[in-house]
């Protein structure tokens, strides 16, 4: 993925913040749209694309529909991220809403349970149910069963590891079990006489919100644990106390540390092994160079050889509940996810995969997946994954669960606090919701 992506990821913890301290007291208010005498209606579309390559690929779309569609304008109107969800706020509460929104999957839940999105036709919740992977459909499908919008950026978590630092140790693959992942990774690591860091041996962090929340997840995954149930309680178990107990042995040994940025410090070759999301391949290759042909991606491998797992998060276009055009935002945005080109596939898709992302579509994947992994077979690890990751979570209190995840995994990690009590207090402090 383009570096201005992998920026953003750096910076959903500002506005998951702003999810968890605001309180989205939004009515249905009526949306942005307009229409004029003769029955042109001039849609709004508010999304997070600002930056480059991203705007002018949407921009791209938006103006093919235009010219195809005269009486069905679509009008781009961007934030940065960061301030995404605030002006959803703001603008909802003002009756001032985009007819056609972006946002983030963790965020579905809140927006759906405040009557901000509009329940799609059926024609487009069964297409998203069926025509899309189910990391990604179930990343945008709450709790009972209702479809937020279309799902567009879509990564799933890997292992992602250093060739040349695993040969110097003696190893040849990747490991393939937690005994394995331990083992290498305390073999990897290499401190000076004064104990600093000269190489980790796997970080379980990384630089987007909540640092320690999508590793362990995806390590939980791996073990077959879940994190919430449907309602948004907690559905953690022996599988997520084993997890944790992982973790934990390797902060014991000071094979992982929370006080180095993978994201700066293993393109330097200061990082054995990470657990990262796929975007991060884009920005391996540029920061990287020749140095990135030792770099490898294998699944997250869980306590048997064999067992494997991943988070998959993603992102979703959907309507405004309030808007005065709801049918013809649903029709612009069937078109916007489903238009394909001459060589039949989306154009949506085509233009996620020539960023990076996994297109979310499947038979998009089937499609661009063995080309773009034949040209790097770092990426297939990461599409198989799309298979079978588990799905981050979008009940109404998601980001307040997973915020309270990554403190009580930072406690473990840097404070060597015991699994049991961490645990305890976790599953209670979640269910209090």
């Amino acid at each position: 993925m383009r570096t201005v992506l992998s920026g953003r990821r750096r910076r959903l913890v500002a506005a998951a913040a702003v999810a968890a301290a605001t309180a989205l007291v939004m009515s249905a208010c009526s949306g942005a749209s307009s229409s004029d005498d003769n029955g042109k209606v001039t849609l709004t579309f508010l999304s997070h694309y600002g930056d480059e390559p991203m705007k002018s690929g949407i921009s791209k779309l938006i103006d093919e529909w235009n010219s195809a569609h005269p009486d069905i304008q679509v009008k781009q109107q961007t934030v940065k991220f960061d301030d995404l969800l605030t002006t959803l706020n703001v603008r909802q509460t003002g009756g001032r809403g985009a007819d056609i929104l972006s946002s983030y999957a963790l965020w579905g839940g809140q927006l759906a349970a405040n009557n901000v999105l509009d329940k799609p036709p059926a024609d487009v919740a069964k297409d998203i149910k069926s025509n899309y992977s189910p990391a990604a459909a179930q990343a945008v499908t709450g709790g009972n069963g209702e479809v937020f919008g279309y799902p567009t950026e879509f990564n799933t978590y890997v292992l992602y590891y250093n060739k040349k630092i695993l040969a110097d140790a003696g190893y040849d693959t990747p490991p393939t079990d937690w005994a394995q992942l331990k083992e290498v990774a305390e073999k990897t690591t290499k401190k000076d006489a004064s104990g600093n860091y000269q190489v980790e041996g796997l970080s379980l962090i990384q630089d987007g919100d909540n640092q320690t929340a999508h590793p362990f997840l995806s390590l939980l995954d791996a073990a077959g644990g879940k994190f919430l149930k449907p309602d948004g309680s907690s559905a953690l178990d022996g599988k997520a106390k084993a997890t944790m107990e992982l973790e934990s042995a390797l902060a014991q040994k000071g094979a992982t540390t929370t006080s180095i940025m993978p994201t700066k410090a293993f393109p330097a070759n200061q990082v054995a092994m990470a657990i990262q999301a796929s975007w991060w391949i884009g920005s391996l290759k540029n920061q990287m160079k020749d140095e990135y042909k030792n770099v490898g991606t294998a699944p997250v491998p869980g306590p048997k050889a064999g067992e494997q797992g991943s988070l998959a998060y993603a992102f979703f276009t959907g309507v405004n509940a309030g808007s005065k055009h709801k049918a013809q935002a649903w029709q612009f945005l069937t078109w916007f996810n489903s238009h394909k080109n001459k060589e039949g596939v989306t154009e949506m898709g085509d233009f996620l995969a020539s960023n990076g992302l996994i297109p979310p579509r499947k038979a998009d994947a089937d499609i661009l997946g063995p080309k773009l992994q034949a040209a790097d077979p770092n990426l297939k690890p990461i599409y198989e994954a799309a298979g079978y990751a588990m799905a981050e979570s979008n009940a109404a209190n998601a980001y307040k669960a997973k915020t309270s995840l990554h403190n009580a995994l930072d406690q473990i990690l840097v404070n060597n606090a015991p699994v049991g009590q961490t645990f305890d207090s976790l599953v209670a402090e979640i269910n209090r919701k």
